[in-house]
């Protein structure tokens, strides 16, 4: 049966946020990450150029100068989040968009909730940086900060190619490990952090009112006598607001993480370090580790070549749950808009797992 014009007009602004959702999605999926994740799986155990890029823009050598390879992995680095970032971004975006005409609304149980944002991300397949912006969007749009969370833990690590790339990668305990401490967090640990920290005061995530520079959306009373003009000027317009909102801090956040990251992969002595596990070097490795930003799968990939390398076992465990799964930019997200308590818990909950991943393994 065909749906009358007067019936759709009614509904125009579900109809564009939905297929905008879909187009980006599909452009994401298809023209880039999957296609990049496969591509990834099938070096699974080779030796990559750095724990925090999988490729090479600007090439830089033992020879060259301290800042001269600061720059160089600093670039390398960039170059390797562009496409995730910026497709992260405009999800955050859409879903602020989304959120500002229909608000989340999945009920008050903060366990269930923080599965539902997991399984949303399952598919997404964006690392753990490039998921922040998403979850910017969903707070920022007044969304739950446990879906947010659930969606940026398990976006990283629970896409299928990436779960395979672990089992194939990693010995079979080191893989079941990594899984079940991950479905721990979401499914139980971060329910019932928020759930704690709220007991004394509400976690209110910033929301782009907070900025000044928006006034809350007033819907006509009969959305059937708009146009599908006036709709989508007015979807547009707010869409690229939200994207602005989100790129300013997102364009900051990168250019300190990439800094970080640069410095962190040149003077860090990284071989010796990892030659021999003492408590203290495997403290020092958990913080650099928990710290370091990578793109998605390459956690993976380089847990699997320090095995493939003999590196002590405790090492590699250490990596494969920290490295990729928590970074320096979820924690300066959550510290700037959600809440500085459970951004130094959390972090400090990665410290404390790929400390203890380090001696135990």
């Amino acid at each position: 049966m065909t749906l009358p014009y007067a019936r759709i007009r009614c509904h125009f602004r579900p109809i564009l946020l939905s297929l905008a959702g879909v187009m980006l999605v599909a452009a994401f999926w298809f023209a880039s990450r999957y296609p990049q994740l496969l591509t990834k799986a099938s070096h699974v155990g080779e030796t990559v150029p750095s724990m925090a890029f999988s490729s090479v823009v600007v090439i830089a050598t033992t020879t060259d100068s301290v800042l001269w390879r600061i720059l160089a992995a600093t670039v390398n680095w960039l170059a390797s989040m562009r496409i995730g970032m910026s497709f992260g971004v405009l999800l955050g975006a859409l879903l602020h968009t989304t959120l500002k005409y229909y608000p989340l609304k999945i009920g008050k149980n903060l366990y269930i909730n923080s599965l539902k944002g997991a399984l949303v991300g399952v598919p997404m397949g964006v690392c753990a940086n490039c998921a922040v912006p998403t979850a910017c969007g969903v707070t920022r749009g007044k969304g739950n900060v446990e879906v947010a969370l659930g969606f940026l833990f398990s976006s990283p690590n629970f896409n299928p190619v990436v779960v395979a790339m672990t089992f194939a990668g990693l010995p079979f305990g080191m893989a079941v490990t990594k899984y079940v401490l991950l479905v721990l967090l979401i499914a139980v640990g971060v329910p019932w952090l928020i759930a704690r920290l709220e007991r004394t005061a509400p976690i209110t995530p910033l929301a782009i009112e907070d900025f000044g520079t928006a006034c809350a959306i007033e819907r006509p009373d009969d959305e059937c006598t708009e146009t599908l003009g006036e709709v989508s000027r007015e979807l547009g317009g707010e869409f690229l607001r939200n994207v602005w909102m989100l790129l300013k801090p997102t364009l900051t956040i990168m250019l300190i993480a990439s800094l970080a990251a640069g410095v962190l992969l040149t003077v860090v002595p990284w071989a010796s370090l990892l030659s021999v596990v003492t408590p203290w070097r495997v403290a020092l490795v958990s913080v650099l580790s928990v710290l370091m930003p990578v793109p998605i799968a390459l956690d993976v990939m380089f847990a699997s070549q320090l095995h493939q390398q003999g590196i002590p076992s405790g090492y590699v465990m250490l990596f494969a749950t920290t490295l990729g799964t928590y970074s320096i930019i979820p924690t300066i997200y959550l510290w700037r808009e959600v809440s500085r308590k459970l951004a130094v818990i959390l972090l400090g909950f990665f410290v404390v797992v790929g400390f203890v991943s380090g001696l135990v393994f």
